[in-house]
């Protein structure tokens, strides 16, 4: 028994070593010939454990998001055992970097995890194509674990830091510090809870989205002593009043609605 298990030990690690000095440029390019890969890479250098790309692009790529660049990557050689390509993945994109642990499995499974972004918010802005006049500051971003379903939305817990938030409209207005939970509940829905300090306007509220879009916020916006009449009057034009000075914006809808 301990010999037949030295053998299998001994085949696996020949193997192992073999793919590990073939070069990364070759099996990716006869991947692609062969499957439907849904990314397309470019400048491909270094192996398959270790290596990396000058630029990665979605095949079916989403309203003209942009590339990953400068691409890099460490695979754990172990995981092919349990029919798993897992590594951790560096890149860049629009010059911000991003680094996180990557999973995809012989069932076309993707999952990702330990995830970390610093990205300016005017970027953010536009990966996201948020109309929303301009926004200042810097999204501090986390996500402990993602995975991608093949129906509905993506099971996610994540947690977003907005340093020195800033929304310009007609004029600027000072949102401080903003944190912004992301989970996923019993019901495959997707929440979001959001809260700030140290703004002009103080935050507080959730919202939940469901596999067919529709939504649904409650978010209250109290202005503090520095917020003055122009930021008061223009939340009044979107949020109700209360008794204690505070603005509520409850809203239902579809985002296909709101075009997105």
């Amino acid at each position: 028994m301990k010999t037949r298990y030295y053998i299998l030990i001994a085949i696996a690690s020949f193997l192992f070593f073999t793919l590990g000095n073939v070069p990364a440029a070759k099996v990716i390019s006869l991947v692609q010939k062969n499957a439907q890969l849904p990314l397309k890479f470019y400048g491909v250098q270094g192996s398959i454990w270790n290596g990396g790309a000058e630029k990665v692009i979605l095949q079916k790529n989403l309203q003209g998001q942009p590339p990953i660049d400068n691409i890099q990557w460490d695979i754990n050689p172990a995981m092919l055992l349990m029919a798993r390509i897992s590594g951790e993945v560096k890149g860049s994109i629009k010059n911000q970097n991003v680094v996180g642990d990557i999973s995809y499995s012989a069932g076309g499974t993707f999952r990702a995890s330990n995830v970390r972004a610093r990205i300016e918010a005017p970027v953010v802005q536009e990966l996201a194509q948020l109309p929303l006049g301009e926004l200042g500051g810097v999204f501090n971003i986390n996500i402990e674990s993602f995975e991608a379903t093949s129906e509905g939305l993506p099971k996610i817990a994540a947690t977003i830091k907005w340093k020195n938030a800033k929304l310009t409209v007609m004029e600027t207005v000072e949102l401080g510090f903003i944190d912004l939970d992301l989970s996923t509940d019993d019901n495959d829905k997707l929440l979001a809870i959001i809260s700030n300090t140290k703004g002009q306007l103080l935050l507080d509220g959730k919202a939940n989205l469901d596999s067919n879009k529709t939504y649904d916020l409650n978010l209250r916006i109290t202005p503090e002593s520095s917020a003055n009449n122009n930021v008061r009057q223009s939340i009044a034009l979107f949020a109700k009043r209360q008794s204690d000075g505070s603005y509520l914006v409850k809203r239902k809808g579809n985002l296909s609605e709101l075009g997105l």
